[in-house]
C-alpha cells in the first residue's frame, strides 16, 4: 500500500497575500510558548492584559519577518523564540529607532528653517 505525498509546500492566502503555512505555524507556536513561559515565571501580580497585547505584537512582528525573509522551519522557530523573548523590548527598540530619526528630522527642519543668517 502506498500513500500519495506532495513535495509542494502548502500555501495559504490571507488578505490577498500568499504565505507558506509550515514556517508560519511554527513561528506562531514558538512565540506563544515563549510568551507563556515568560508570563508564568513573572513574579508579583500577573498583568495578563499587557502580556496578551505584547504577545499579539510579537506574533505580528515574527510572522511578518518569517514571511518577508521566506524562512525555513528551523529558522522560523528560532525567530519566533527570539521575538517572543524580546517581548516589550520590541517597543523599546522601535521607539529608539524612530526617536533617533524624528530628532534628526526635527534638527534638520530647524536648521533649514532658521537658514544662514547674513550680517547686515
Amino acid at each position: 500500500m502506498t500513500s500519495i505525498a506532495s513535495r509542494e509546500p502548502v500555501i495559504w492566502w490571507i488578505f490577498g497575500e500568499p504565505f507558506h503555512a509550515g514556517p508560519t505555524v511554527v513561528c506562531i507556536c514558538a512565540v506563544i510558548i515563549t510568551r507563556v513561559i515568560i508570563g508564568l515565571q513573572a513574579k508579583g501580580k500577573a498583568q495578563w492584559t499587557l502580556d496578551i497585547a505584547i504577545t499579539a505584537l510579537c506574533l505580528l512582528v515574527a510572522t511578518l519577518w518569517v514571511q518577508a525573509q521566506e524562512l525555513e522551519l528551523l529558522a522560523a522557530g528560532i525567530t519566533g523564540i527570539g521575538v517572543g523573548s524580546l517581548g516589550a523590548g520590541i517597543i523599546g527598540i522601535a521607539k529608539g529607532a524612530v526617536g533617533t530619526k524624528v530628532r534628526a528630522g526635527m534638527n534638520a527642519f530647524w536648521d533649514a528653517f532658521n537658514g544662514p543668517t547674513s550680517p547686515r
